[in-house]
């Protein structure tokens, strides 16, 4: 069985930003940064990512009463590889953390296009060790459409990603059905990659962050309410319609959420269906029809229900090595070894669809 990891990360804060930064942007480099408990931070623009209090703030520096086994394999593309050996996985696909997550929320759209450019630099050298088995998604500054557009270009024809991530919203505050963001997709589709929106849980995303000051509260709050607002944006947005090869997968906030969700927006379809008239199906057959993709979590109760209702072909398996949350290196082993999935499904889950989704 061919298993992919949709969702992996890689640890970009060690990049000597200063050094390889185009001018004017080299002063204001992220940085890390450590504060008076000893924590580190990356500093981007003068703000610390993850956010330590406050409004919106992350969990650093709380206590964890479960954290994966550690390793360097986020930085150190040879040890990934090896992690990948032990787990079982052919091929993962690499997102990034601090300043990754968080570029979309730098107000200074040019610094965050430059940051983006360095860092595709960064991963594609790190894919480099087996481009077989580690492929890049790309990091683009959306708050600049224009740059990102160009970005996503160069990530996809010359550095060879096979993906690109977004947020559910940006510094610029645009929901993901703005016109403005049109060209973004329209490239998307027409270079035949993904778009993964994936949250970060730090400043700047607002179901969570505008809210509460707990971090138990804002993360647990970022991921699945933020991913809910995204398909309701690209898919009453009219997004699917106006782009009908788009390809579009939601990371990191489990699948459970989605049969209820496709049931509230059919059912406000069936009697506020005159206000969107560019609609020309229920939301949930967008949501079930091929175009949308969504990573569950591998502890999951409900996952046979939810592959029954979407639709086998819809979820992806996702490690998200080696994130705080995640089992490394039990992620695999945790779904194979269930019995309420058939190994006809679990081959669908653990890397066909996947396969598909990415064009591996």
């Amino acid at each position: 069985m061919r298993i992919i990891d949709a969702d992996g990360h890689v640890s970009e804060r060690n990049i000597s930003w200063a050094d390889v930064l185009e001018e004017p942007y080299r002063s204001r480099a992220p940085k890390t940064v450590q504060d008076n408990r000893g924590v580190n931070f990356t500093m981007i623009d003068g703000k610390l990512i993850p956010k330590p209090v406050g409004r919106g703030c992350s969990f650093v520096g709380a206590p964890r009463n479960r954290l994966p086994q550690p390793t360097t394999g986020m930085a150190d593309p040879v040890q990934r590889l090896k992690d990948m050996d032990l787990e079982g996985i052919d091929t993962a696909v690499l997102f990034g953390t601090s300043p990754f997550l968080s570029l979309p929320f730098v107000e200074d759209k040019d610094l965050a296009s430059a940051v983006a450019r360095v860092y595709n630099n960064w991963l594609a050298n790190y894919c480099q060790a087996d481009p077989r088995r580690l492929k890049g998604v790309a990091l683009t500054a959306i708050q600049d459409p224009v740059e990102a557009v160009k970005e996503l270009r160069r990530a996809v024809d010359e550095l060879k990603f096979v993906a690109v991530a977004a947020p559910p919203t940006s510094a610029s505050k645009k929901n993901l059905d703005d016109p403005d963001l049109y060209p973004f997709f329209a490239e998307a589709e027409r270079l035949n990659v993904p778009v993964c929106i994936h949250v970060g849980a730090g400043d700047g995303v607002p179901a969570g962050t505008e809210r509460f000051d707990h971090p138990f509260y804002t993360h647990a709050m970022a991921h699945p309410f933020e991913q809910m607002i995204a398909v309701l944006c690209i898919v009453v947005g009219g997004l699917l319609e106006r782009f009908p090869r788009l390809k579009v997968a939601f990371m990191e906030a489990g699948a459970g959420w989605v049969p209820y969700w496709m049931e509230r927006l059919d059912e406000h379809y069936e009697y506020l269906q005159p206000t969107v008239p560019w609609l020309t199906k229920p939301p949930s057959e967008y949501m079930r029809g091929g175009q949308l993709y969504y990573a569950f979590e591998m502890e999951e109760k409900t996952l046979p229900y939810v592959a029954e209702f979407v639709g086998a072909e819809q979820l992806i398996f996702a490690s998200d090595y080696n994130h705080s949350d995640s089992k490394f290196p039990h992620t695999v082993e945790e779904v194979m070894e269930r019995k309420d999935l058939s190994n006809e499904l679990k081959t669908k889950l653990m890397g066909e669809n996947a396969a598909r989704l990415y064009n591996l």
